[in-house]
């Protein structure tokens, strides 16, 4: 394709990128609020600190964003049919205006509390209405880079924290910061509504015209009577708890709930909350927040270019991969501080936890940060599809809880190898789950990877082939 031709082409789509983009500094808003504690935990702790806290008090800071972000999916579900995609994505950012604002002017632990759990639940509404705003909106073949968009902003709003952090005040930091989401609420105001939604409330002229913008064509008959027929067969066919408990979905059920809690006890999410305290124990010759900034570039570079690798080397190496990655990384950097408790000499060293973390979250990005996402999208029946998205999100959020509240009280306790080792230990036992249980996905269509999951005898234990052999077909119940 010339350059002409790729002038052409972004211009084609260029409507949905605007939507996109504009609607994903959502997820720059909600990532920045977890990103946060990195800078600010160590000066909050400080002898001069603007806001004495203690560690306790810190534990509670990280966690109570994860424990409130539960509560994001319920309330979703509750108004993303009833009053539209758009409205509710309007409504999961008001929160987070208001807990950077409570930063801002409050003079209390208490008044802290409050302000991240309102971040909290942002970031669980967040999490679960944007990818259906965005795949609603997206024709198929920009599907997946406007997927990945969402990935990107969200560490987009990590690094922003990490750079901007170490200097500015406290106060400051919070002013800066409610200006993520302020934009993202004026901005998204002008956008369109999902013509699904639209459609499903019978108001086809507004959905024509919505999708006429999107497409930037005047002819898009065609693809509305699609859309009309997806709308139909999804209200026939809703899905219910129940539906999930059926053989093959409870399967599915399994692997999802699995792969969530891997994310989280694999410590990626310590690693970034607390990654500012975790470099300020190693003596690697970089100040802290420079350790930090470095670490969150190199996720958003992976986070950029690991679309392309998924659809090309296949879901289960990738886990496989970055399963043992985080193993070994977590591993490595848990000796290296046991080694320091033991007061062994480690000086000349200290470049090694620094390097094997920037490693690690290569491996976590490449493989854990996204596939489950993917899987997620392709071992469910369309009619649950969104049941089952919720009960991810929150079972996730539930452990990442754990993690968050437990880091800091273990390495407190009984120092920071412990957690990295109990990681670590956590990671190798779930790399045999992962063999296990986890099919491969790749270039199968979705109605084989259903039929595969509702049958015994059709796992793949080839993780690195997708097979395409056909079987008899099973009764699905509400089909793909």
């Amino acid at each position: 394709m010339g350059v002409w031709e790729s002038v052409k082409d972004f211009r084609k789509y260029s409507n949905q990128y605007l939507a996109a983009f504009t609607g994903t500094l959502l997820m720059l808003s909600v990532a920045a609020s977890y990103g946060w504690t990195s800078p600010t935990l160590p000066l909050l702790l400080s002898d001069d600190s603007p806001l004495p806290i203690t560690p306790d008090e810190s534990s509670w800071i990280v966690s109570i964003l994860v424990l409130t972000s539960i509560a994001g999916p319920v309330a979703s579900a509750w108004l993303i049919d009833g009053f539209g995609r758009k409205i509710t994505l309007l409504i999961a950012v008001l929160p987070s205006i208001v807990g950077w604002i409570l930063i801002g002017v409050g003079e209390s632990v208490t008044v802290l509390y409050i302000s991240r759990a309102l971040s909290g639940i942002s970031y669980g509404m967040a999490y679960s209405s944007m990818p259906l705003y965005l795949g609603e909106i997206a024709s198929d073949r920009i599907r997946g880079s406007i997927g990945t968009l969402l990935t990107v902003m969200a560490k987009s709003g990590i690094l922003l924290e990490y750079v901007i952090g170490p200097y500015v005040d406290y106060r400051t930091l919070a002013w800066i910061s409610v200006a993520f989401p302020t934009t993202f609420f004026a901005l998204f105001l002008w956008l369109p509504e999902s013509p699904y939604y639209l459609l499903a409330k019978q108001r086809s002229e507004q959905a024509e015209k919505n999708l006429r913008w999107l497409r930037r064509a005047s002819d898009v008959q065609d693809e509305l009577r699609m859309m009309q027929a997806a709308v139909e067969r999804s209200q026939q066919n809703r899905g219910t708890f129940r539906d999930l408990l059926t053989r093959g979905n409870r399967r599915s059920l399994i692997i999802i709930l699995g792969l969530g809690a891997l994310q989280q006890l694999c410590g990626s999410q310590a690693v970034i909350a607390y990654s500012q305290q975790i470099f300020d124990q190693v003596n690697s010759g970089l100040k802290a927040h420079e350790s930090s900034i470095i670490m969150a570039v190199i996720q958003l570079v992976t986070a950029a270019l690991s679309s392309s690798i998924v659809d090309r080397v296949g879901r289960r190496p990738l886990l496989l991969i970055s399963t043992v990655g985080c193993a070994v990384g977590t591993f490595i950097v848990g000796l290296y501080f046991f080694l320091l408790q033991q007061e062994v000499d480690v000086e000349g060293v200290g470049w090694i936890p620094l390097a094997v973390i920037m490693i690690y979250i290569v491996f976590y990005t490449v493989g854990l940060a996204t596939v489950p996402f993917a899987i997620l999208g392709e071992i469910f029946p369309t009619n649950v599809k969104a049941v089952a998205a919720a009960i991810y999100t929150m079972f996730a959020g539930s452990v990442g809880f754990g993690v968050s509240k437990l880091y800091q009280l273990i390495s407190d306790e009984a120092g920071t190898y412990v957690s990295f080792w109990i990681f670590a230990a956590c990671s190798t036992a779930f790399v045999v789950f992962v063999f296990a249980l986890v099919p491969e996905t790749k270039g199968k269509p979705l109605d084989q990877i259903l039929i595969e999951m509702h049958t015994s005898t059709t796992r793949s234990l080839n993780c690195f082939s997708g097979s395409q052999k056909k079987e008899k077909k099973p009764d699905l119940q509400h089909g793909a």
